[in-house]
């Protein structure tokens, strides 16, 4: 099979993990998204939870820097660079195909010819009802979660990124989740990937 890799964007609460996992299903390839810190994980340089405290988190540089090869990163900058690599060698060393939720790997990855780069969004609404059901809170628990989890992705892919969060111009593929289901947004995902591919 030709090597498939998908990299996904997306808005908290427009079910964008789900997506994730059926393209994963489908391709019958592995999924990154938290797998990604056990995998990172084994070279011992971070506990999982300290990789899992500091997963796709804004680099905060005027905190705790640590010394990096004669440089002063902070934590946050560290785990996400070890992220970065292990996409990249498996994308471009070992030539895996994979789908990876986050991690800038649309920017990251951009010069592999087999990279589909999708951004999933809704209205604000739809991710309401859906983060409400998820995870039992309120209304006003789930717009705040939303807001600040937002601002935290967006923060996290600006600082790496040239291409901004959510601009459509740094994806293949912009899609909202408001109005069809998410097997349906998968399927349209597929054909896209496999017109792209053959």
């Amino acid at each position: 099979m030709k090597q498939v890799i998908i990299a996904l964007g997306r808005e908290f609460g427009s079910g964008g993990h789900v997506i994730a996992q059926k393209l994963a299903q489908h391709y019958n390839i592995p999924l990154y998204h938290k797998e990604l810190l056990s995998e990172i994980a084994k070279d011992g340089s971070y506990s999982p939870e300290v990789l899992e405290k500091y997963d796709e988190k804004p680099a905060n540089i005027s905190f705790m820097p640590i010394p990096i090869a004669g440089s002063a990163v902070s934590i946050e900058q560290d785990v996400a660079v070890k992220q970065f690599s292990f996409l990249r060698k498996k994308a471009n060393e070992e030539k895996e195909s994979f789908v990876v939720v986050g991690r800038c790997a649309d920017e990251i990855l951009a010069d592999n010819p087999n990279l589909t780069r999708v951004f999933i969004t809704a209205d604000r609404d739809s991710k309401k009802k859906r983060v409400m059901e998820r995870e039992g809170i309120d209304e006003k628990k789930a717009l705040a979660k939303m807001k600040k989890i937002d601002k935290l992705r967006k923060t996290y892919h600006n600082f790496y990124c040239e291409n901004k969060w959510g601009d459509s111009r740094g994806y293949d593929l912009c899609i909202s989740t408001s109005n069809i289901p998410l097997e349906a947004v998968a399927d349209v995902i597929v054909e896209y990937v496999d017109a792209k591919n053959n």
